[in-house]
């Protein structure tokens, strides 16, 4: 009796430990919001307000979409907006870190200069704070017909 005793006080005491671990578990969803940087073959400095939403499929393998709006131009143009969407390969290399790399389709619109549309890649490491909050850079090379891209990245995000 006494042991039948002991084990449901156990099973009490242990439960709500389990249910606080499976409340806490990712649904796979981040956003992230940050600055970035966009650096064009043609010598024009460009600052963005990027935001992203991403879903993890796996520990490996997530998409994720972004946004960007312009904050900073540059000897006469403007950024007015970039959007892409990309795959994401991820290699955990601790709970605290991870890199990846990802490609994907994005479309720039500058002023003056119009919209692009073309193939963007590129790779980066995301610093894990805790379960839920993390610190992301990256580095994406966008190649359009006008010409290359590269935008360095540097956002917070958080999982849910």
């Amino acid at each position: 009796m006494k042991l039948k005793l002991a084990l449901a006080a156990a099973s009490m005491l242990i439960a709500p430990a389990f249910m606080t671990a499976n409340a806490q578990q990712s649904s796979g969803v981040y956003v992230s919001g940050g600055y970035t940087q966009f650096n064009g073959d043609g010598g024009a400095d460009l600052g963005a307000v990027t935001g992203r939403v991403g879903v993890n499929l796996s520990p490996n393998f997530a998409i994720e979409g972004e946004g960007s709006i312009g904050v900073k131009d540059d000897s006469g143009t403007e950024l007015d907006s970039e959007l892409g969407v990309f795959v994401v390969g991820k290699l955990p290399i601790s709970p605290a870190f991870d890199l990846f790399a990802r490609v994907g389709a994005a479309r720039i619109e500058t002023s003056p200069g119009g919209s692009e549309d073309g193939v963007a890649y590129g790779a980066g490491a995301q610093w894990n704070l805790n379960s839920v909050d993390g610190i992301r850079g990256d580095w994406t090379r966008h190649d359009y017909d006008a010409g290359d891209v590269d935008a360095f990245s540097l956002s917070y995000v958080r999982s849910f």
